[in-house]
């Protein structure tokens, strides 16, 4: 494990996520069929030429992690996307947004402070091991069997239980791909890239990072026409890491220190996290929608390019 490699390709993605994320919220709100999600805005979407360049950056932040993966531990790694979210209150002023105020400013200490009291408490775990086919496929399929029942349960309620729902499960879904990303990339280090293709314990964790790469992006974007963005951002941020963070430990045996005071640290790093992120995830203003109705701006702006 490097670190001195692991961190900063881990930051720099979460910068580029953070970046994104902006951008691809506002287009979502613009798409949106009133407010609500639907199969007709996500093919708006895919479309608009920004939100294209968008999603073309979330690949890109998506290769930086699979560096920072391969370099550094999950349970490390993972919790650093909660930078998103000052990066995102950064981004939406330099685009034209209103200045972040003093409560904004509290909202990044408690991000940053809480990620790095955990990352204090966590330490520098090493791994080695890469999990058995058939545990990585359980995983899988149960994240995926429940995220899908937690949004069909909430289907019919209103934006803030959905956008609150859609983030944590999407959150969840990308927490665990972190952990096929690091299992797949420990397997190419062992045996070569084409053991992704000719073993199981290669092939299962490349199909996984596809199915859940592609249910956390169409999951993601559906919570952005919800709009509730105050209650989609921190569950997500709070779920992903979570997620990264528990699989880490249990599947590919990461060490993570469970006594009473770490654990009860553990919980208020993770209180401090959601506090500061729903404080950034906050809607800055309101922007008139074709309806006449108003929608929640995006973090840190209310106008960009396109």
């Amino acid at each position: 494990m490097n670190l001195a490699l692991a961190v900063p390709f881990g930051v720099a993605s979460s910068v580029v996520y953070g970046t994104s994320i902006v951008v691809q919220h506002k287009v979502a709100q613009e798409h949106a069929d009133d407010g609500e999600e639907s199969a007709r805005g996500l093919m708006r979407l895919i479309r608009h030429p920004i939100f294209l360049l968008a999603i073309a950056g979330d690949f890109i932040g998506f290769v930086l992690n699979i560096v920072a993966l391969s370099a550094g531990a999950v349970v490390v790694i993972q919790p650093l996307v909660v930078l998103m979210l000052p990066v995102a209150l950064g981004v939406g002023y330099l685009m034209g947004g209103p200045r972040p105020s003093r409560s904004d400013y509290l909202g990044c200490v408690g991000v940053l402070g809480g990620l790095g009291v955990f990352l204090a408490l966590i330490g520098a775990p090493a791994t080695e091991h890469v999990p058995k086919p058939r545990y990585i496929g359980m995983a899988v399929v149960a994240v995926l069997v429940i995220g899908g029942v937690l949004t069909l349960v909430v289907s019919g309620r209103n934006r803030l239980i959905r956008g609150a729902t859609y983030g944590a499960v999407a959150g969840s879904f990308f927490g665990t791909l972190a952990v096929m990303v690091d299992a797949a990339s420990d397997r190419v280090s062992a045996r070569g890239l084409g053991a992704l293709f000719t073993t199981p314990r290669g092939a299962v964790p490349l199909i996984s990072i596809v199915v859940l790469g592609a249910a956390g992006i169409a999951l993601t974007q559906l919570s952005f026409q919800v709009g509730a963005l105050g209650a989609t951002l921190p569950a997500n941020l709070a779920a992903d890491p979570a997620m990264g963070v528990i699989f880490g430990a249990v599947l590919l045996r990461e060490h993570v220190p469970l006594s009473v005071p770490h654990l009860i640290g553990y919980v208020l790093c993770l209180a401090a996290v959601i506090a500061g992120g729903i404080q950034l995830a906050r809607p800055r203003g309101k922007v008139a929608d074709n309806t006449g109705g108003v929608t929640p701006d995006v973090p840190g702006g209310d106008r960009l390019p396109g």
